[in-house]
């Protein structure tokens, strides 16, 4: 009979329970962004609602239940950012839940205790208000410098006394920095079918140099970014009591072929996908072999190449090579190009860089009814080279950094091609964060020494160059269609402003110039300027920008990664 009525009482419960379609935080909560604020509150209490972008996902729901949680959760997090006398508080009314937060007096840090050599370090301060995260990454700026700075064997104790009769916080940081260390020989246990000598090629220090975690993390990466290894074993010996640190490196080749696929859309293909398939060790040595088929609204792209990092060749010595195919027709509104395409690189590190040159060969056909396009057939052979230098900390969210690169194309009857040209174009760009803002700027520049028919022109204007013009529709028109130019400039500044650590807010201002003349910069400016806004999902940033040309009108763009 017992067990009937708790069962009766539970399914009771259950059919009666409130459910609530509404979550809103009063009292001492942020309006705008903070410690306090929505976004960061709705974290806290483990509440994910939408991306923009989700739309098959809807809105939560919350039970009554669930309130007891919500307070809890809000109470440790009060106390994590000083507030140990917070009084949160849950009423409810129709389909909301009103979570009311009283921070009340803060609790403040009395004393600190940490030798001078580490007190620039330290984020805490007496007589402010003590909070976790900063007791956290004092902890850790601490570690950081001594691993960064031979002292690797070190011992810490921290500990931070709450006493909250007297209400006060009491810090004691004690560090032991143990012996001074220096990277000493590495022993690499390889088992995969590549040669030791490209794996040290990957390892940034030098033996008899201080100890640096940073340098050995490096390592690491570069190694990892192979993209062959599924066991790599990373570790220093701190064993040793006269100063050295020799490092064991044990790796086990893992499973080198993938298969990927992709779908989406963008403003200037329309909507896309596409098939690929890597070899990242073919036949070993980290040679690869990669084969693809990419296809959109404006056409389809299909080639393969192989790569192969280590060829000798006397009086040179050692170069990369890379060999192209490819076959693409595309529709560009004013013509249709059918390209193939034959590309051989050999890559060369000179004076701390790579350098990049070879040999293409393009056969296009090219259809339009507009005379000034010229249909026919072009067959264009060049020669070429390229460098490049990107220190930006992320390729695809890049929040920090600087890339250069500069292009320089030849074109010549003496190899047998139709036209003749020199192209040569350079770009550079800069991203600097100062929290929660991102700003980042970039120019770029290029001019080509003939007259040349329009599918060789430079063309601007889209997602990745000027945002107030629509896919390659700046400049000059004949008969309503862009024919490109000459001598091009191209530059963007951009503010990014992070709401979330995944969503951000964009201004930018554009502005360019497009002439038909050979080295012809003297010309009228473009300008635009518009807003977006950035999403970070797991296949990188999602863009959305709105771009207003000085001129009137506007264009939309839509994409995946940062402009920058």
């Amino acid at each position: 009979m017992k067990k009937l009525l708790i069962l009766l009482l539970f399914i009771f419960t259950f059919l009666y329970s409130k459910t609530f379609t509404e979550i809103k935080f009063t009292g001492d909560v942020d309006t705008i962004a903070g410690e306090f604020d929505r976004a960061t509150l709705l974290k806290v209490c483990h509440i994910d609602y939408p991306a923009i972008y989700q739309i098959w996902r809807s809105n939560p729901t919350f039970e009554e239940s669930q309130i007891k949680f919500f307070k809890e959760s809000l109470e440790k997090y009060a106390h994590s950012m000083g507030y140990y006398r917070a009084k949160i508080s849950a009423t409810t009314d129709n389909n909301t839940i009103y979570l009311k937060i009283q921070k009340n007096q803060p609790i403040k840090i009395a004393s600190i205790s940490l030798a001078k050599e580490f007190e620039s370090l330290s984020h805490l301060k007496e007589g402010s208000r003590f909070k976790t995260v900063d007791f956290t990454n004092s902890k850790k700026d601490i570690v950081d410098f001594l691993e960064q700075h031979g002292y690797p064997a070190y011992k810490m104790d921290a500990k931070a006394y709450v006493d909250l009769d007297e209400y006060r916080v009491d810090v004691n940081i004690s560090v032991d920095k143990g012996d001074k260390r220096y990277f000493s020989t590495t022993e690499i246990n390889n088992s995969s079918k590549i040669d030791n000598e490209l794996i040290e090629e990957q390892i940034v220090y030098k033996e008899g140099e201080l100890y640096n975690v940073l340098k050995l993390e490096e390592s690491y990466e570069n190694i990892y970014q192979l993209g062959v290894f599924e066991k790599i074993s990373m570790e220093a010996d701190l064993n040793n009591s006269d100063g050295k640190a020799p490092i064991n490196l044990t790796l086990k080749e893992g499973k080198t072929k993938e298969f990927a696929s992709n779908i989406g859309y963008d403003t200037e293909d329309g909507a896309r996908g596409g098939v690929e398939y890597i070899d990242h060790n073919f036949f070993g040595n980290l040679r690869e072999f990669k084969a693809w088929f990419h296809i959109s609204q404006r056409g389809y792209h299909t080639g393969s190449s192989f790569y192969d990092p280590r060829v000798n060749v006397p009086l040179i010595g050692r170069l990369s090579f890379l060999n192209e195919l490819s076959f693409s027709k595309w529709d560009y509104d004013s013509y249709i190009e059918e390209l193939f395409t034959e590309r051989v690189t050999f890559g060369k590190r000179l004076i701390g860089l790579e350098h990049y040159f070879g040999f293409q060969m393009e056969h296009s056909t090219i259809e339009t009814g507009i005379p000034t396009f010229l249909a026919g057939n072009y067959l264009i052979n060049s020669l070429f080279y390229r460098v490049e230098v990107d220190r930006r900390d992320s390729p695809l969210d890049a929040k920090n950094g600087y890339f250069t690169s500069l292009y320089v194309e030849k074109s010549m009857k003496q190899i047998g091609s139709e036209i003749d040209y020199l192209k040569v174009q350079g770009e550079a760009r800069y991203i600097k964060e100062f929290k929660p803002i991102v700003f980042a700027g970039k120019v770029k520049a290029g001019a080509i020494s003939e007259p040349t028919p329009p599918f060789k022109h430079f063309f601007l204007g889209g997602a990745m160059s000027n945002r107030g013009y629509e896919y390659r529709d700046l400049g000059q028109h004949l008969g309503g269609y862009p024919i490109g130019g000459l001598s091009m400039i191209d530059t963007s500044f951009e503010s990014r402003y992070y709401l979330t650590d995944k969503f951000s807010l964009v201004g930018f201002f554009d502005s360019s110039k497009l002439s038909q003349e050979v080295n012809d910069f003297s010309g009228e400016w473009y300008n635009a300027y518009g807003v977006g806004v950035r999403y970070l999902s797991v296949i990188g940033p999602l863009r959305l920008d709105i771009g207003y040309p000085i001129e009137g009108g506007f264009a939309l763009h839509l994409g995946i990664g940062q402009v920058f």
